[in-house]
């Protein structure tokens, strides 16, 4: 049965009622059967001897109906009635084999008067207790009494299970998946008590990535019943979303709310643990993305990115450890359509998403998420969607150490770099983190400078950092698709850009750049105003890759790259092809204008492992600027013994404009990459992540910063001795006083949820 060409969702009422109508009137015996929709499924002979036999039935009952000796004499006025009640009997076989069954176990008709009519009435009872006994006898039927009805019995048949409050099925797990133990990332837990497990296939290249919810998967019928009459009843509703950012909140207490009061007057036995699980899943389908997205969203520590290519087909994801992994839900037109819709109300009318405009990219704060939607005429009649899992707070160095994405000395030094303005473009491939990467150097620019994040959707966390005391003025451009073809209300990222900075001097950070307008505007904007502090970052794999694109492409001279003061390149890394992808830095290029040429001071040298991979530094040939760790460093013999091959060609500029020794910047970022690992050790040991965070990442390196300036001579000298003194005080002190206030913080948690659990009982 191929479901597209016929038209009939797999699994949907009218398409098993199609089918067995199909499949009573062929001719030809068969064995097995296969489905084939966006999935393939196949029957074997023993599953398949259920279907033929039910069509024999089926085949048999249209024989007895067509004999009219079935229904007695024509003059016996019970004859019209018993044709109908074998004409329903048949169209029930169709729908709903239990009413099928009812239909003739409850009909009855009285003993005839008359004798003529007696063998008439003997022969139809005969009939009707016949096929009866048969029919309840049938595999098919007796699966529809274990199941409910025709519908689940199809799904049983198929492997496939339904989702419990909206009218479509999941695929089952199969059975020859092999779970991956814990110990290997394999199950761990979630939010509101889900539980994510991962499975190999044999067979298959990818994983198989599952979410549990036992609280929803083990709710009584009742309260199934009373939570699926909810989404039904709230599908329908007219939604009027005054603040999209609140709305799934409020919605789901008032459906916990609901359920609780309800329960109660049914005198249904309700916990408040199922009661909030009800409510948050109610609220998932009827305001959010339903509860499968909803519940990989939680995940964010893991995933990257949802796709969706069409209705009906398996959403699969990208798992930061085992890469692109399938998943069992699926959702069909409808479900599709309805998430669309509060994804757009999401952008408070902003956003158009129609016949006109099919395409659109909008941001979803409430789960950090951006939203990649298309619909036709860009599809072949599909919804299509990517969903990009964002960090609601940024990442920071630390963290990328932790990740062994770069060395602590390339941190330290990438500070410095940042601090001095130097503008620099990050490059990579799609994913390799290039957004966050760039939004990670605003911590490095500090709250003495203004900032100006521009961009057409909000991917940079600008809220995060303004609320830490930063000076940022988040400025919305028009889209790279809308640049080249005209339209909309926003301004082009050129005219935006220049418009911003008459408002006055800012550090501009573009992200995104992709049309043709847009690298044009950029490269005149650097050559234009020198000097300028840009930060931006494009799709490009190589320095040549850039060049021959400036050139043949968008018609630029190459010479124009000059203009930029640092090329970073982000690599995705494997080491075997089942270990999780590292999002590592490639290398590093500064641009040497006397000499006309970039030169490299950064490359990874790859080793069999991340511990045994080293990003190598060109200008410093010291075991201290490719350790793993500069922790133990001591900052007065790394001063007296430090070699420079040569002095980065950005950093001599930089220096000569602030009349301070070069060397005297390198050894910052010394002791930068000293402050990032001291950080990144506390925070193992004392088993706190949240160490890593931007908040107590802040207060270090704005510590650091005030050690420097008060050690620091009128010739800008650094005295090395004093600063190790000073840091080594005022990193126990920081660390003493956050390890203080988490754990207060803690115990403050506990003692609400165990005043909540007297409460409940």
């Amino acid at each position: 049965m191929d479901c597209p060409t016929c038209g009939l969702g797999l699994t949907t009422p009218q398409c098993i009622n199609s089918h067995l109508k199909v499949t009573s009137q062929l001719t030809k015996p068969w064995s097995t059967m296969r489905y084939e929709e966006e999935v393939v499924v196949d029957l074997d002979e023993e599953k398949t001897a259920m279907i033929v036999e039910y069509d024999a039935l089926i085949r048999q009952v249209e024989n007895i109906m067509l004999n009219p000796k079935t229904y007695g004499r024509p003059e016996d006025e019970r004859y019209t009635q018993r044709r109908k009640l074998l004409k329903d009997f048949y169209e029930y076989m169709f729908m709903n084999p239990l009413v099928a069954a009812q239909v003739l176990k409850d009909y009855s008709e009285p003993y005839p008067e008359k004798a003529v009519f007696v063998e008439g009435y003997r022969n139809f009872q005969a009939w009707i207790n016949g096929i009866r006994e048969a029919y309840v006898k049938s595999s098919l039927y007796l699966l529809c009494q274990k199941t409910g009805d025709l519908r689940s019995a199809f799904l049983a048949l198929m492997g496939l299970k339904s989702l419990l409050f909206v009218q479509n099925f999941m695929l089952s797990l199969p059975k020859d998946a092999i779970p991956i133990s814990a110990s290997a990332g394999g199950e761990y837990e979630l939010d509101y008590g889900m539980k994510v497990k991962i499975y190999e296939l044999p067979g298959g290249e990818a994983h198989l990535y599952t979410i549990e919810n036992p609280v929803i998967e083990n709710l009584p019928r009742e309260l199934q019943e009373m939570m699926k009459n909810a989404i039904q009843e709230g599908l329908r509703e007219i939604h009027q979303v005054l603040d999209y950012g609140t709305v799934f909140d409020d919605r789901s207490r008032e459906y916990t709310q609901q359920f609780i009061d309800k329960a109660t007057l049914e005198k249904i036995p309700i916990t408040q643990e199922q009661a909030i699980a009800m409510g948050r899943e109610a609220a998932a389908w009827v305001v959010g993305l339903g509860a499968p997205i909803e519940n990989i969203a939680l995940d964010r520590e893991n995933i990257t990115d949802i796709y969706i290519d069409s209705e009906n087909t398996p959403i699969y994801i990208e798992h930061a450890k085992f890469g692109l992994c399938h998943t069992l839900w699926r959702y069909n037109h409808e479900m599709l359509e309805n998430m669309f819709k509060n994804i757009i109300a999401a952008g408070k009318g902003s956003k158009r998403f129609d016949h006109a405009s099919p395409i659109v990219d909008v941001v979803l704060t409430r789960l950090a998420m951006r939203c990649h939607l298309q619909r036709p005429p860009a599809t072949f009649g599909e919804l299509q969607a990517a969903l990009r899992i964002m960090r609601d707070r940024p990442f920071t160095y630390p963290m990328y150490i932790n990740m062994h994405t770069v060395s602590p000395f390339f941190a330290g030094y990438d500070d410095v770099m940042v601090q001095l303005g130097c503008s620099e473009a990050v490059l990579g491939l799609k994913g390799v983190g290039k957004t966050a990467f760039t939004s990670t150097k605003i911590a490095a620019i500090g709250t003495k400078r203004r900032i100006l994040p521009i961009q057409d959707i909000e991917e940079i966390p600008t809220k995060a950092y303004r609320k830490r005391g930063f000076h940022i003025g988040a400025v919305q451009v028009q889209s790279s698709d809308r640049e080249e073809i005209g339209g909309g209300s926003e301004l082009d990222l050129v005219s935006m850009t220049n418009a911003a900075l008459r408002m006055g001097d800012a550090c501009v950070i573009i992200n995104e750049i992709r049309s043709r307008l847009a690298v044009q505007g950029v490269i005149n904007l650097l050559n234009s105003q020198p000097g300028i502090f840009l930060l931006y970052n494009l799709h490009a794999r190589s320095l040549k890759d850039i060049q021959d694109r400036l050139e043949l492409v968008f018609g630029l001279p190459a010479a124009s790259m000059f203009s930029t003061d640092r090329y970073s390149f982000l690599w995705k890394v494997r080491y075997g092809r089942k270990t999780r992808i590292y999002r590592m830095l490639g290398q590093q290029y500064e641009s040497d204008v006397k000499e006309h040429k970039f030169v490299e001071v950064f490359r990874f040298e790859r080793g069999n492992s991340p511990e045994t991979s080293t990003l190598k530094c060109f200008f410093c040939p010291m075991p201290e600027a490719e350790a793993k760790s500069l922790s133990n460093i001591d900052l007065v013999k790394t001063q007296k013994n430090l070699k420079l091959s040569f002095i980065p060609p950005a950093l001599e500029r930089r220096a000569a404009d602030s009349g301070i020794d070069a060397k005297q910047y390198i050894m910052e970022a010394f002791f930068k990459g000293k402050v990032y690992s001291q950080i990144v050790e506390a925070a193992e040991k004392y088993k706190q992540p949240l160490l890593l965070e931007l908040d107590f990442t802040l207060k270090c390196t704005t510590k650091a910063n005030n050690i420097l300036k008060s050690c620091t001579n009128a010739n800008g000298e650094v005295d090395w001795a004093a600063v190790e003194r000073e840091w080594k005080k005022g990193f126990a002190s920081l660390v003493e006083n956050e390890i203080r206030q988490m754990a207060a913080e803690e115990e403050e948690r506990a003692s609400k949820k165990k005043e909540k659990g007297a409460q409940k009982s």
